[in-house]
């Protein structure tokens, strides 16, 4: 069979094409030239220039509110007054009541220990004769010099008066009286200071107490100085707080504040008994005391904060009026987003006074019929009609 001749131009058009990356780079462009096309022909929605679309949004009504500000802060229960129990006197301890034994407690007015008064009596009794003797003695002597007096009016007149002059104390025994009288204060302060050892021989616990350690038994002779026992007092607790300086200058003495125990739900009403006018060095708190009576503090009957335990320590402050509880969700770097009374969308500033996790309290900024939106809007524009889903 013959072959067919091919004319130059179909010969050059069939090599040309059938080249590999020629037909790939033609088949690309014409797809993208259909899809440009179906692009440009395609129908647009209706847009109306003169009115924005609204968008949805969930609000809250606005309801203005005192606010109470507080501030937590933490301690550990301690007892007002730490005892240590010791011999004023010396002498043999007779006795120590059973209760001094660590642990137990000691009441008001129980007699804790007595030592030996026999030796202390006999020192007082000394101490009266010779203040007995010192008295007499200074009678003795005013006695002389009322008579060296006498004489002196007597013979004044037979003798050189400016002599007289300058030996008249000697002559009236003036000198005798006066070491008379200064015997008589030394046997008196000596008779005070046996009488005030004999009564320290013994005490009797003006409060109540904790037994915290016991060093003594009874029969134990016993010098002065020696350590007989620790108390501690059960009839006031006081806890140190550690404050910021700023919440510090806030709180006064004779404030009320509720420590509540984290554990055992157990809560004291206290009053603050001091602020310590200075800043702890290495934590930069100022710290301040709060105390009570466990047996009058305890908001729930027999449910009382110990010794020893970590308390959180509620302070409340002066109330702020006309402000608004808002979730943190609805501020977006101190501004909130509002739908007005015709709908549309609003922002304002805000200031706010207090947050936690959860929610933020701002005060009122807010018109008559303008409501608050609790989420955060995507793309919002001042003056947008917008649709209320929720309140």
């Amino acid at each position: 069979m013959p072959k067919t001749k091919r004319t130059p131009v179909l010969s050059w058009f069939t090599t040309f094409f059938y080249r590999p990356n020629i037909l790939a780079t033609m088949v690309v462009l014409g797809t993208c030239i259909i899809c440009f096309a179906i692009m440009a022909t395609s129908p647009q929605p209706e847009i109306n220039d003169s009115e924005p679309s609204a968008i949805n949004v969930r609000v809250m009504q606005v309801v203005p509110q005192p606010f109470i500000p507080h501030y937590l802060g933490y301690g550990t229960v301690d007892a007002k007054e730490r005892l240590t129990l010791t011999a004023m006197a010396e002498g043999k301890l007779t006795y120590l009541s059973d209760n001094v034994i660590e642990g137990s407690t000691v009441a008001i007015d129980e007699l804790v220990f007595q030592q030996d008064p026999t030796v202390l009596k006999n020192i007082v009794m000394q101490r009266q004769a010779e203040k007995t003797i010192a008295q007499a003695q200074f009678d003795l002597e005013l006695g002389e010099q009322q008579i060296a007096d006498n004489d002196y009016q007597m013979m004044k007149q037979e003798f050189d008066e400016k002599q007289w002059q300058l030996n008249l104390a000697l002559l009236l025994r003036e000198p005798q009286l006066a070491q008379a009288k200064a015997q008589v204060s030394l046997a008196d302060a000596a008779l005070n200071i046996a009488k005030n050892d004999l009564a320290l021989s013994q005490w009797s616990s003006p409060k109540n107490y904790l037994v915290a350690s016991k060093y003594v038994s009874e029969g134990d002779y016993l010098q002065k100085g020696d350590q007989i026992a620790t108390l501690i007092e059960l009839d006031e607790f006081r806890v140190p707080i550690y404050l910021p300086r700023n919440i510090a200058a806030q709180v006064s003495v004779g404030q009320s504040v509720v420590l509540s125990q984290p554990d055992t739900q157990f809560e004291v009403r206290a009053t603050i008994s001091h602020v310590f006018p200075a800043i702890e060095n290495n934590i930069h708190l100022q710290k301040v005391f709060a105390a009570y009576s466990p047996d009058s503090a305890s908001v729930t009957p027999s449910e009382n904060v110990i010794i020893g335990d970590f308390v959180e320590a509620r302070f409340n402050f002066a109330p702020i009026a006309n402000t608004i509880t808002v979730p943190l969700s609805a501020i977006d770097q101190a501004r909130v987003w509002l739908v007005d009374s015709e709908h549309r969308l609003q922002q304002k500033s805000v200031t706010v006074l207090f947050q936690d996790e959860h929610s933020a309290v701002i005060k009122n900024v807010f018109a008559a019929g303008e409501q608050l939106i609790t989420h955060k809007v995507h793309t919002p524009r001042q003056g947008l009609i917008v649709n209320i889903t929720e309140r």
